[in-house]
């Protein structure tokens, strides 16, 4: 069936609609910052290299049908703006938190050439999230002559997409609650959620294996079991021990044994979420990221959700390269308990479960607590973690209660341990940050939250949700870095720690990664409501791949980790024990590929229904539009079956889709005429 899509998506219509790009001169805004020109647009991002012309442009990304690739993207430019004013635009520079700004910063050539950037479209790219087909590009609207400092800008402009058949492209049969689970992290992802269920993997109506699975040694298993029971009764869950993997998947080391593992019960056996049990060592992949001349060198378990490919396509035995073929998205959710230590480990499974079971009532669910510190402040204006935090604050909910608690050119709060104890569910952190914990940038006291204070933290029953861009608080190498600190702490800490493992990177005077990852991490929580916290913290890495385009991007992407459950539920989303996160696979629908398939006439189209009651069959096209309707009303219970003419529609692959109380479902057909 794979091939056979393969080689008849030519009959199809595979073009997304072209986008229609318009921007108003006014809403330009410049700036000076370190004597040059800053220029901003909304939700725009410099996608260009360090050294470049800081011209921002937007970014766009869509759900693409199976088997294809984006290839280019035709522009046509309806009209055009000159700026009257010369600009000596500011070039990018991404720094770590840690590192003063350069007084002259570094520019590349392109500031003796005459044109920049020389082509509107930047950074088309491709990837799989969960057996979709994804794909983005950054349009910048901006011509700069850096020799005169002229600057232009394209005000409204049409922009088509140009797909190519793809047949390196995977093409996966995934369970009915995998898909399920993707579509409702896309829809926020992508600009095309329509195309969702026409561009969706082959489905598949059974599995044998577990939702969700905890990785550890064997040893660790009567500690987990708690842990285990729990979430057979949320998710359908199951214990692989490491020794049970090595004994039964290759790979080069045991990382790549776990990985191996984690990717067969993904692909064949509807896997969605993995809990691995272990601190620094056989179960942490150390990522030889490189870009430019900083080395990650520090543990990145994108790894393990990030499953296509082998994550060393040159062969080299160094995982997460530019040149290894990572395409960034996750396939499945990974969280870390990060201890081989028993009782530790003991109370991380005792805090999670009471977190999901007797969470006690109260304010402190929906209260929010938003630290920034200085970050560069050296030159006035200077640059802020406020700026990241009133950004996080405007997308919180405006029945929560928010303290802010800002650095400024004088002081800083520091009662911050207090109001945690009073009870936070969720906070970010944006300061300064070592091994040890995060950091104001002056003035005494100096942390925020450190090794040196958060045993003052007594939030027992109300543990919070961590996240935070600074350097180096979840270095996993480090003995007891404070993202496990926060997480092993008996009388309260963290219930989940979203830390970096290495630098955490700026680009002033604009968003750095690091600050957007922050952003979107609260916009998927908490406006999207992704209650899952390893669904969220997944999620907002892929809509940051998709819908920014920066200067070490991929860094971040890497570096921060989730210690906790990946299948946690966040407070305010709980109603108890939850229904089980399985159950679709058995109370949903369940429809075959018609028979025959392909098909040029009468077919008949098989079907399950776990329950009676009213549902569509219909027939989408791969530009999500309905082409034919099989059945619109009652259906009985058990198995049944519908004879369709396919001669009614033109050659071409198309998804057959049933809709019903319990749930949807479904598979391809492909027409020959």
């Amino acid at each position: 069936m794979i091939l056979l899509l393969q080689a008849f998506l030519l009959f199809a219509p595979t073009q997304p609609d072209a986008v229609f790009f318009q921007i108003n001169p006014a809403q330009v805004e410049f700036s000076s910052y370190c004597g040059e020109d800053a220029i901003s647009i909304p939700g725009g991002s410099s996608p260009f290299s360090d050294g470049e012309p800081s011209l921002p442009g937007v970014n766009y990304s869509m759900v693409i049908p199976q088997g294809t690739s984006l290839d280019n993207v035709e522009v046509e430019v309806h009209s055009t703006f000159d700026f009257p004013n010369r600009f000596n635009i500011i070039p990018v520079l991404s720094i770590p938190l840690s590192y003063p700004v350069p007084a002259i910063r570094p520019h590349s050539t392109t500031y003796l050439t005459d044109v920049f950037p020389g082509s509107w479209i930047c950074e088309i790219s491709n990837g799989n999230k969960t057996g979709f087909r994804i794909a983005s590009f950054s349009f910048v609207p901006f011509k700069l002559n850096p020799l005169t400092g002229t600057l232009s800008l394209v005000t409204s402009a049409t922009l088509s997409p140009v797909l190519v058949s793809n047949s390196d492209a995977p093409m996966l049969s995934l369970s009915i609650t995998q898909t399920e689970k993707a579509v409702s992290a896309l829809e926020s992802v992508v600009s095309n959620p329509e195309m969702l269920l026409s561009c969706s993997p082959l489905t598949t109506s059974s599995t044998d294996g577990a939702p969700w699975v905890v990785i550890a040694d064997i040893a660790l298993l009567p500690t987990l079991q708690p842990l285990v029971d729990h979430r057979e009764a949320t998710h359908g869950s199951a214990f692989r021990s490491t020794q049970w993997i090595y004994e039964n998947y290759d790979g080069f080391d045991s990382q790549e044994q776990i990985r191996n593992f984690l990717k067969d019960a993904y692909e064949n056996q509807g896997l969605i979420y993995a809990l691995i049990v272990g601190d620094y060592g056989e179960t942490t992949r150390i990522s030889s990221l490189c870009i430019g001349e900083n080395v990650m060198d520090s543990v990145s378990d994108l790894y393990f959700s990030d499953l296509d490919g082998s994550w060393d396509l040159d062969g080299d035995n160094l995982y997460g390269e530019l040149t290894d073929g990572i395409d960034w998205y996750s396939d499945i959710y990974v969280g870390r308990f990060s201890t081989d230590v028993p009782n530790r480990l003991e109370n991380m499974v005792e805090k999670t479960i009471a977190y999901e079971t007797s969470s006690p009532e109260g304010d402190w669910q929906t209260t929010a607590l938003l630290a920034g510190a200085g970050l560069w402040v050296d030159d006035p204006p200077g640059y802020w973690g406020s700026f990241v935090c009133d950004s996080i604050d405007s997308r919180l909910p405006e029945s929560w209660t928010v303290h802010k608690l800002y650095e400024d050119y004088t002081s800083h709060p520091y009662n911050q341990i207090d109001l945690l104890n009073e009870g936070v569910s969720y906070s970010t952190l944006n300061g300064h940050g070592n091994e040890g914990g995060v950091y104001w940038f002056d003035f005494p006291p100096t942390g925020i939250v450190t090794s040196a204070n958060y045993y003052d933290l007594s939030n027992s029953g109300m543990p919070t949700v961590f996240h935070s861009m600074a350097c180096h608080p979840g270095h996993l190498q480090n003995v007891a870095c404070i993202a496990e600190r926060l997480m092993i702490w008996p009388d309260g800490g963290g219930i989940a720690v979203m830390f970096n493992s290495h630098w955490g990177i700026g680009t002033p005077p604009n968003f750095g990664p690091s600050e957007w990852l922050e952003l979107y991490f609260a916009e998927v929580l908490l406006e999207d409501e992704q209650y899952e916290i390893g669904v969220a913290h997944a999620i907002s890495k892929d809509e940051f791949k998709a819908n920014v385009s920066i200067s070490m991007q991929n860094w971040i992407l890497q570096e921060n980790n989730l210690l906790g459950d990946p299948a946690l539920r966040f407070v305010t989303g709980q109603t108890g024990i939850e229904e089980t996160e399985g159950s679709p696979s058995i109370i949903a629908p369940v429809i075959s590929a018609p028979i025959p398939n392909p098909a040029n006439g009468t077919c008949v189209v098989n079907f399950t229904m776990p329950v009676a009651g009213t549902a569509t069959i219909a027939v989408f096209d791969l530009s999500g539009r309905m082409a034919a309707t099989l059945h619109d009303g009652i259906l009985s219970e058990g198995e049944g079956s519908l004879s369709f003419d396919a001669s009614t529609l033109p050659s071409g692959c198309y998804s057959l889709v049933v809709n019903s109380a319990t749930g949807s479902a479904s598979t391809q057909m492909l027409v020959l005429r």
